[in-house]
């Protein structure tokens, strides 16, 4: 039931940072991390996979923006790096693995598969909301995106595995 209410937690941070934009997306964001640590984290080993998250969410979109693969609006984000409701997201994946995503640990290629083939998606469908645009052609956009959360996932998955073998970051 955790599991289930840890994913449903973070489509409505989704959906928040989405369509809220700064404002809302940075509130939503404090209320959610709040939520999880009162309610999902029981190591605060969990702290530094999210930590790494927001920093692979700044060197990841942080490049695609730079190299016009994401394009902003001025009015919505003037600067080439991500707007916090964009590391906001990311934060909220690394969330995921100790909790909804940790079956992962078990079957590494199968959830880095499943995220190579949704992750565009969900940046297709966040950009229509948030009115950002995805580099043309569309389908080298895609391509490019589940490549790179094939690998996120597989960082993810292999943070959990350090953090939960190594006794320094222990609770």
């Amino acid at each position: 039931m955790k599991s289930l209410i840890n994913a449903a937690a973070f489509q409505v941070l989704w959906f928040a940072c989405v369509l809220g934009g700064d404002d809302w997306g940075v509130a939503a964001l404090i209320l959610y991390l709040l939520f999880h640590h009162y309610y999902f984290v029981t190591r605060s080993t969990e702290w530094y996979l999210i930590l790494l998250f927001i920093a692979l969410g700044i060197a990841i979109d942080g490049a695609l923006i730079f190299g016009g693969w994401i394009s902003m609006p001025p009015s919505i984000w003037p600067l080439p790096i991500p707007p916090p409701w964009l590391l906001g997201l990311w934060a909220g994946v690394g969330s995921l693995f100790f909790h909804c995503l940790r079956w992962g640990q078990r079957y590494p290629w199968i959830l880095s598969s499943m995220a190579a083939i949704s992750a565009p998606g969900s940046y297709v469908l966040g950009a229509d909301l948030a009115q950002v645009s995805l580099a043309e052609p569309m389908l080298e956009t895609l391509v490019l995106m589940g490549f790179i959360w094939f690998w996120v996932v597989q960082v993810g998955i292999l943070g959990v595995r350090i953090l939960e073998k190594d006794s320094r970051y222990k609770s």
